[in-house]
């Protein structure tokens, strides 16, 4: 059925419940394309569905009665064009809106919160860092300088006992010398007890060969002395 056999209907139904005819076919062709005549075309909105009692059968087709059923259907169009085409949220919906954003809210609070943790938890772990390098480069500088004072430790004993052990190879030296000293002159005494003897001799009663002998070795101790002298 078209568009136009419907509100053909449409206008027999109200000849038969107003008793006379439709005035107001100019604006059905001027409003059928709209949104709202579309809409009632292709759905009933069960919403806009009401019970219709029958209306007083009026004796006459007054002018009171065109414009209260043309405003009527003028408030029926723009009630519906306004719910179909501009419906107001519900409360259902504005809670379950309210709720999503504050659960967004939430969501971007303990986002930037773990931002915040995981930026101060990084800040601390290069803190502990650095905080580590700094000990580790006083650590190894306080060992390096031990080394350091052990080697210097280390080079003045090698220094002192250098000098112990000098010192005692010089009085190893000193008491070489001494005993030395002391052996040349017990053989230079024995010498002189020795040519004190041979000096002292009486070789004229010896025979030739012994007379001859210590006479050599008189004459030998004399030189020596003469040249000890000189």
């Amino acid at each position: 059925m078209t568009d136009q056999d419907k509100f053909d209907k449409a206008k027999v139904m109200y000849q038969a419940l107003e008793k006379c005819s439709f005035q107001f076919e100019h604006c059905w062709h001027l409003l059928k394309d709209q949104p709202k005549w579309i809409w009632r075309t292709t759905k009933e909105d069960p919403k806009r569905r009401k019970t219709m009692s029958p209306s007083p059968t009026p004796t006459r087709c007054s002018g009171a009665t065109i414009d209260s059923a043309f405003d009527m259907e003028a408030d029926e169009v723009m009630e519906n064009e306004v719910i179909e085409l501009d419906r107001p949220i519900g409360r259902k919906a504005e809670k379950g809106k309210r709720k999503a954003q504050s659960k967004q809210a939430e969501e971007n609070f303990q986002l930037r919160k773990m931002k915040y943790t995981l930026l101060e938890e990084s800040r601390a772990q290069e803190k502990e860092f650095y905080r580590m390098k700094a000990e580790k480069i006083e650590y190894d500088k306080e060992k390096e300088e031990k080394k350091l004072r052990l080697e210097d430790e280390r080079l003045r004993l090698e220094a002192e006992k250098m000098v112990i052990e000098r010192e005692k190879e010089l009085a190893k030296i000193r008491q070489e010398d001494e005993r030395l000293r002391l052996e040349a002159q017990k053989v230079e005494l024995a010498t002189k007890e020795s040519d004190q003897r041979i000096m002292m001799m009486d070789v004229s009663g010896m025979p030739e060969l012994q007379r001859l002998y210590f006479q050599q070795l008189q004459r030998e101790i004399m030189a020596r002395r003469s040249t000890s002298q000189d």
